[in-house]
């Protein structure tokens, strides 16, 4: 079915559905993961199997990437602007559903707020490394936390 509004009629053009077809698709898996967008692209455009002319309109990585993170950060819960608060189940476990938040503690009457984020591969890197790298950043750290730390280990 065509639907014409006023004097804007024109061909349809097929190459521009395909590339449409092949953006909603990416934008549901965008909006629905927390897959990286560039990795998203790559993903989809290597599957769908684009003619010529659907691979000349279609925007480029970066031309997507810029639109797309506004649609994700609409999906996206807003930083907290108080200690109390709950952590999204999405944002508690790995992408394969296995632990990642191994600990949110409240010391001193609620006043300081630990979170600790860890896969158990990622722990049991830590325990078998020799050598560990840790430090810590107040610039990062989001309002209500006074400075977010990293540990990173050296395993071969």
């Amino acid at each position: 079915m065509i639907c014409i509004n006023g004097d804007h009629n024109h061909p349809f053009n097929p190459d521009q559905l395909e590339a449409k077809l092949l953006r909603d698709k990416m934008k549901e898996r965008i909006i629905s993961e927390t897959t990286s967008i560039t990795r998203i692209y790559d993903e989809e455009v290597a599957k769908a199997n684009l003619s010529k002319g659907a691979v000349a309109v279609l925007p480029t990585v970066v031309e997507y990437r810029s639109n797309m993170s506004k649609a994700r950060r609409k999906n996206t819960p807003v930083i907290p602007s108080s200690e109390i608060f709950e952590i999204p189940e999405l944002y508690q476990q790995t992408l394969s559903h296995k632990r990642f938040l191994l600990a949110d503690v409240c010391l001193k009457r609620g006043k300081n707020l630990i979170l600790i984020f860890s896969s158990d591969q990622q722990l049991e890197l830590l325990f078998e490394s020799n050598t560990v790298f840790v430090d810590g950043t107040f610039d990062t750290s989001p309002g209500q936390f006074k400075q977010v730390n990293f540990c990173q280990v050296y395993h071969c």
